[in-house]
């Protein structure tokens, strides 16, 4: 497990961020694209637990509310808000269940993506048009899930594979 200070990680961190901002939008279907700092959040929770994943969600969170022009820390609070909840629900979780991480990152980028709706647009935007950006949401939950095998292969290639957890069973 690498420590997130790390020049490995960092530069991974900022990879991703260049992604995410130049890149992913080339990739578009109809106007929906993944993230792959929402991935990187994902996987910090897979694999490295809670510490970790409360500092990667707000880094992220502060990098897209530098980027996006929103107020800043919005992001940041929400994500480390959805970030302590998805590492609950993964140390609770049954690891073995088929599609379970890929139904995890589909619920963590559509709660992210409909947080972030509901607090920055609360009372702006019309009823009417709330389904359909929802649903813009969901197909982006859905497209960056898609993505998470290939994620987590590249990124156990670059960062090395965490170690895999034992529990002893007391006697």
């Amino acid at each position: 497990m690498p420590h997130l200070a790390s020049p490995k990680v960092i530069l991974y961190f900022l990879f991703l961020a260049v992604l995410d901002g130049s890149v992913m939008p080339a990739f578009q279907i109809h106007s929906v694209y993944p993230s792959f700092l929402y991935l990187f959040i994902c996987y910090a929770a897979f694999e490295w637990g809670a510490p970790k994943t409360v500092h990667v969600a707000f880094w992220v969170g502060i990098l897209r509310d530098l980027l996006g022009g929103g107020l800043i820390g919005l992001e940041a609070t929400l994500l480390v808000a959805l970030a302590l909840a998805l590492d609950f629900l993964v140390q609770k979780m049954e690891r073995e269940l088929p599609g379970i991480y890929f139904l995890m990152t589909f619920l963590f980028v559509f709660c992210a993506g409909a947080l972030r709706l509901l607090v920055s647009c609360s009372g702006e935007l019309p009823a009417s048009l709330i389904g359909g950006h929802l649903g813009m949401i969901a197909m982006t939950a859905l497209y960056t899930s898609a993505l998470l095998p290939v994620f987590n292969f590249i990124t156990n290639r670059w960062l090395g594979r965490a170690s895999t957890r034992q529990y002893e069973l007391f006697r």
